[in-house]
Parts: structure tokens; sequence; C-alpha cells
């Protein structure tokens, strides 16, 4: 009788002891986040609407979303290194593309010059993991426990294949740089077919036969840059699947690439309508302006499909089943009476909002109010580590059905992990920034 009672005291005991376990054991929390520049809903939704984009529309409708309130300068370096800092640019020293050194030598910001940790670096010092790959200004890349491909990396598109290790020190760890070496694919008409795009200069030509399209920088360049995406693809792809980590991050800019050289993808009559000459009045009305954005937005029908599949690759891997997914733009676009932009902007017209996507297992549906800054100290929130009390942005706790209590730290930079650029790689950055037209 003693014996089995004891059985039965001993058993409820161990059965306690496991729910108790269960009850504290914190959710495994994973973290996606994916960039694309410049996209934004004005050309995104009249897309949507048409049926263009199934996997877009589903993800609106059953994610936090939010018209991405940014700031100006609306320049990818600096808003890029605001979103994964949560600082502004007087505080993380990303203040521009370039900036002048010593004899007026020009140079572009690098990781070099910058002064805040990123959101890695402070997963860094709780031993988490991150993958991070062609982020704005992480050249030198970082030295943290994880896997960085910095933004540097695709350059080696433009290099004779024989060149290719002169970018060996665009990855770290380095001995990662001829993993991913072996991903290159540098077929154009393939790679074209396989991602659906249709060649820039092409369409340019039949639109305006007898046009020179070395005009636009951009335009000259363009399958450079589609090639340089559909690389993004392929390493994300790879290391999306390869690697264990706690953050996942990857950026793609084709959205803000073709947005820069759309007008030229009309023909010279229309938009010499639209936009006045140098001197004369712009009074395209609202109903007016509504037309152009909708006819942009039929130009831009390809890189939202490519977008598109993108996220429905990654949200639907099974890897990240009950991932947080964070999908952003950095800026949207604006007609003004200079053309179509998102800097050079008349000072009292506001810097053009970009989009935000959040989903996961304790999201809340429905739209939001976000800022460039919120997502830094949001992500932290989520994974129940301290908020950097000097962010320039707040946790978005209200889009989340969880419970974390919200605690605060200072993270400082340890430059003790910084490397070195190589001046060559300042070259190919300046001959990049000056085909999208960023500097002359």
């Amino acid at each position: 009788m003693w014996n089995k009672a004891l059985k039965l005291s001993f058993l409820f005991v161990i059965a306690l002891f496991l729910l108790t376990c269960a009850a504290v054991k914190k959710e495994k929390v994973r973290v996606v986040i994916l960039g694309f520049d410049g996209a934004n809903w004005p050309t995104i939704d009249p897309l949507i609407a048409a049926g263009k984009l199934p996997f877009l529309k589903q993800l609106k409708e059953t994610s936090a979303w939010a018209d991405f309130k940014t700031d100006k300068p609306t320049k990818s370096s600096v808003v890029w290194t605001s979103i994964a800092t949560g600082k502004t640019m007087k505080k993380h020293g990303i203040l521009d593309f370039t900036y002048l050194k010593e004899h007026n030598l020009e140079v572009p910001f690098s990781n070099s010059e910058k002064r805040e940790p990123s959101l890695w670096q402070m997963l860094d010092r709780f031993g988490m993991r991150s993958v991070v790959i062609n982020w704005f200004v992480t050249y030198p890349p970082d030295q943290f426990n994880g896997v960085m491909v910095s933004d540097r990396f695709r350059q080696i598109m433009i290099k004779k294949p024989q060149f290719a290790n002169d970018c060996v020190d665009t990855v770290t760890p380095a001995m990662d740089f001829y993993r991913l070496k072996k991903v290159i694919r540098r077929d154009y008409g393939r790679t074209i077919e396989r991602i659906g795009m249709p060649d820039f200069i092409e369409l340019f030509q039949k639109i305006n036969p007898g046009k020179d399209f070395r005009k636009s920088f951009t335009l000259q360049n363009s399958r450079t840059f589609v090639m340089q995406d559909a690389l993004v693809e392929d390493v994300s792809d790879r290391l999306f699947k390869t690697e264990k980590a706690d953050l996942y991050m990857t950026y793609f800019r084709l959205p803000d690439i073709v947005q820069h050289l759309v007008l030229r993808l009309f023909d010279y009559e229309y938009i010499n309508t639209m936009f006045p000459a140098e001197g004369e009045t712009w009074n395209m009305s609202a109903e007016k302006q509504r037309e152009v954005i909708g006819r942009i937005s039929q130009k831009l029908e390809p890189v939202y499909r490519y977008m598109d599949r993108l996220l429905q690759k990654y949200i639907s891997d099974p890897k990240f089943k009950d991932a947080y997914f964070f999908i952003m733009s950095d800026h949207g676009f604006s007609l003004y009476p200079g053309g179509y932009n998102h800097y050079d902007l008349p000072k009292d017209m506001e810097a053009p909002p970009g989009i935000l996507l959040v989903r996961g297992p304790s999201v809340k549906p429905g739209k939001i109010n976000a800022c460039i800054y919120d997502i830094a100290p949001t992500i932290l929130y989520l994974f129940g580590l301290p908020v950097d009390r000097n962010m320039d942005g707040r946790p978005l706790q209200d889009v989340f059905k969880l419970s974390r209590k919200l605690k605060y730290s200072l993270y400082t930079l340890d430059r003790d992990k910084k490397s070195i650029a190589r001046k060559d790689s300042d070259r190919e950055t300046l001959e990049e920034l000056k085909a999208l037209g960023y500097i002359n």
C-alpha cells in the first residue's frame, strides 16, 4: 500500500516538474529580414489589385504592414545603416554615399567609418549567430559570430573569372568566400530567363529606336545590376539553407535600380509632355499623377513579380516555418517637377515612405505606424534582449500577441573586430555610384 502511494507521489512530482519546465520554456525566436530597396505601395498596390502579385496580396492581408516612414537624405547607405542600428546618421556616422578625404579625394563611406553597432553585433554580445548578405555599408565585413557577405561581394560580377579571388576579403569567414564563389552564374541570357526579367536595354531600344541608351548610366549598367541581384539570390539560397542562425538578413536592389531608369522606358514625347523643361511651371494634376504612377507600376511588374517569388520561396521554406519575417524598403519614389526620384526633391516635399511587412507566429495583422528607426529595437525586444537606450526608434510592441519585459542597456562598437578596406575596392564602388547617378 505504502509502495503504491509512494510511486504515485513520485509520478505526481515528476509530472509537475515537467509541466513547470514546459511552462517556463521560452519560445525559440528566429528572425529573417528581407530588404528590397525602393519598393513602395503606390507602385505595388495596382499590381496586387490586378492579380499580378498573388503572394504579396496574401502577405499584406495576413501581416502587420505600414507605410514605412523614412528620413532625409533618402540615400541607401544612410537609411539601411539606420535600419540596422536604430539610430540617426549623426549617431552612426554614415552621412552619405561618399565623403572628401585629405587632398579633396572622394571616397565611399565604408564600414570602417560606422560608429555604432548593428543588429548582428548586438546579438554577438549574447552569443547569438547571424547571417548577413549584401547589406549596405558592410565592407570591410565585421568579425562576429556568423557569416557576412558584404555589399562589395556583388562586384565580383564585374570581374573576369580569373580575377574573382580579388574579392576574397569581402566575406567573413574568409573560407566562406571560396564556398560561395561556386554559386556564381555568369550567363546573362539564362539568368534573365530564370528570374523572369526583361532586358531593359532592348526594351529602351524598342520604345525609342535610334536613341542612345548610353546617355543613361543606370540603363547602360542595367545588365550588371540584374546579374548582381541574381547572385544575391543564389548566395541567400545557399546560406539560408546551410547556416544555422538566430538572425538572417539579405538585401536586393532591383526595385530601386529599375525605378531610376523607368522613365527611359517611355517614349520621349510622353515624358516631354509630362515633365516641363527647366524654368517652366509644373502643373501635373493629382489625377494625372495617379495615371503616371499607374503606368510606372506596369513597367515595374517584372521586378515586383520577381520580388513576389522571392518572398514566397523564403517564407514557405519549412526551415522558417515559425520564423518572424520583416520585409522592408528604405524609401519610396515621388513624382516632382524634375521627374521621378527619392532624393534631390523639393525642400517642402516629404521623404517618400517605403514598405514594411511583419509576419510571424505572434503577429497581429493590420496597418501599423512604423519608421526606419523602429526595426532594430523591435527585433531586440522580440529576442527578449535589452534595447539600446540611445536608439531613436521604439519597439513595436503592439504588433505582437506576446509579453516581453522591456529592458534597456547600452551597446558599443568593438573596434578590435574591424577590418581594413582595399583601396581598389573604393574605385569600383565609386564607378557603381556614378552609374546610378548618385555622384558625378
